[in-house]
């Protein structure tokens, strides 16, 4: 996932609405909405904003969680916070290979509903975030 987004309280409900899940609906608007944060425009990963997921486990009921991959072999708080930032963005290439994203590209998948994303492009010594969303403003899964 880009480190780099824009969410919104309608990306989140979006799922939810779809699904018909009242109980859902209801627990993002009661969780989410009182966050002063929403909606996050270009918020970074870094700052590990909580937002609600979808994962396999409950693909029709939304977990509030903190933004970021937490390895499975990490110990103690003092190694998760210097892994922490580092596991925010995996490379297509290499996320089966890689240690810290493997396991969870196979077996630990989830969504989030984003309005959109930033891509940073760099040109002579700046960079300039291009933000990308769908033409009919829907949010991305």
């Amino acid at each position: 996932m880009c480190y780099d987004i824009k969410a919104s309280l309608e990306a989140q409900l979006k799922r939810a609405r779809h699904y018909g899940n009242e109980k859902a609906i209801e627990e993002i608007i009661e969780k989410l909405a009182p966050l002063s944060d929403l909606p996050l425009y270009h918020v970074s990963g870094f700052n590990h904003p909580k937002l609600f997921i979808y994962s396999d486990r409950s693909p029709y009921e939304p977990t509030l969680a903190t933004w970021g991959l937490v390895p499975f072999w990490v110990k103690d708080k003092s190694q998760l916070k210097k892994l922490w930032n580092n596991t925010l963005n995996a490379r297509g290439e290499t996320i089966f290979e890689k240690p810290s994203f493997r396991n969870s590209a196979k077996n630990k998948r989830c969504i989030i509903y984003v309005d959109g994303f930033y891509e940073h492009h760099h040109y002579a010594g700046k960079t300039y975030p291009f933000y990308v969303s769908r033409k009919d403003n829907e949010p991305l899964p």
